[in-house]
Formats: C-alpha cells, structure tokens, sequence
C-alpha cells in the first residue's frame, strides 16, 4: 500500500521549522519529547473565539472584506488524499481558530498571542497555507469552503494593564496581517518535507537540547 503522509498545521510553523533531526525522528521513528502546553493559552483561546464570533469582519482591520467571522467550528478537519509535486500521498488534519464568511468567498484568519511583528508573516504563513487547502479541498463530510480568497493572521500582543473597577485588566494591542494565498509554495514545502522524511537521518543539532534530550533516551 502507498504511504500516506499525514501532516498538521502547526508542524510547519514549528516541528520542521526547528530542529530537522527532531523532527525526523519524529515523523519517521516515532522518537518524540512532549512538552506541556501551557494551559492559559488554551483560556485565551477560549475568551477570543467567544469574544469575536458573528462579528463583523471590520473588527480585525479596516482592510478586511465585508463578511461575518465564524469562530464555533470546533471538529478536527481532514483533507482528501492529496498529491506532491512527485505524485506521493499526503493528507493534511488540524483545527482552525475561525472564517470569515463573504457574500461570495471565504477567509481563514488564526489568532496569534504574540509579540507584534511582521516577521509573523513567515513564521506562521505556512499553516495558514495548508488551512486552505485543508478547506477546499475536504474529505467527505468535512466542512468545504470555497472559494478561499483571503488569509490572515491576527496578532494580540499585551500593552498596558489597565485598573477597571478595581480589577486589573489587561489592554491587548492588535494587528492584522494578510497572508497571500499560494498553492504552489505549500506544496513545494510538503515536497520538501518528504524528500527530507526519505533522505538519510539528518546529522544531530549540537545546538538543540531536544536531540541531546534524544540522544540519551536512545542509549537507556
């Protein structure tokens, strides 16, 4: 049977973008170290996703098309079995923070808690990139958006706290970022994915302390 590879998101933006020998090891050897997530981002997630459902998209940025943002479809997503640029077999699963729903199209937005940069263009534009073929190109039963014209990033990033009925409150700055929608960038950098999953073991990164972390699990 042909393998199908199976990739989220966040694996763009974080696992592959990192160290390659952990994330080989990873993907290819099952060889991982998990650590915790911090539960507050999991709150935060929360409070946003109440906070700016059946909003109006203006809310985000003046630049953003007329539309309502969707932030209730909670299910895991799964792609259909899509092909690389070397015919090899992949599907893409994950979750997304919202939609935006247009009078003729469709946005993808994720909500980042982060420091306030351009630079969030590159860190995370590949998981806003694999969300849309992710959404257009559905399994069965699976929620089919489409067309996908639009992408973005919208960064919440703590300025001041503020006293509010003598309570202390949190004031966030925030910032829309565009993320220009390319199909054939995203399966460039899956193919590249896979050529490295095929290749030979990446060499340890002296620098990582998960491969020493690795290193030492694999001689217990």
């Amino acid at each position: 049977m042909t393998n199908i590879y199976t990739f989220t998101p966040s694996e763009f933006a974080f696992d592959h973008a990192g160290c390659k020998r952990c994330y080989y090891e990873k993907k290819v050897n099952n060889i991982k170290v998990s650590l915790p997530f911090p539960s507050i981002f999991s709150k935060l997630d929360k409070l946003q996703k109440e906070y700016y459902h059946n909003k109006s998209s203006e809310v985000l940025d003046s630049s953003v098309e007329e539309g309502v943002i969707k932030t209730d479809y909670a299910k895991m997503q799964n792609s259909k079995i899509l092909e690389d640029n070397k015919g090899r077999n992949f599907k893409l699963k994950g979750k997304i923070d919202a939609y935006i729903k247009h009078k003729d199209s469709y946005s993808i937005i994720d909500f980042k808690v982060t420091n306030i940069s351009e630079t969030k263009i590159d860190t995370y534009g590949t998981q806003l990139l694999s969300y849309a073929l992710m959404f257009e190109y559905p399994e069965k039963e699976n929620l089919h958006l489409t067309p996908i014209n639009k992408l973005g990033i919208f960064c919440f990033e703590p300025e001041i706290m503020q006293n509010i009925d003598n309570s202390p409150n949190f004031k966030m700055a925030t910032k829309y970022y565009d993320i220009k929608r390319d199909d054939n960038k995203m399966i460039k950098i899956i193919t590249d994915i896979i050529d490295l999953l095929e290749g030979p073991i990446p060499a340890s990164d002296i620098k990582c302390s998960i491969c020493s972390i690795l290193e030492r699990k694999k001689t217990n």
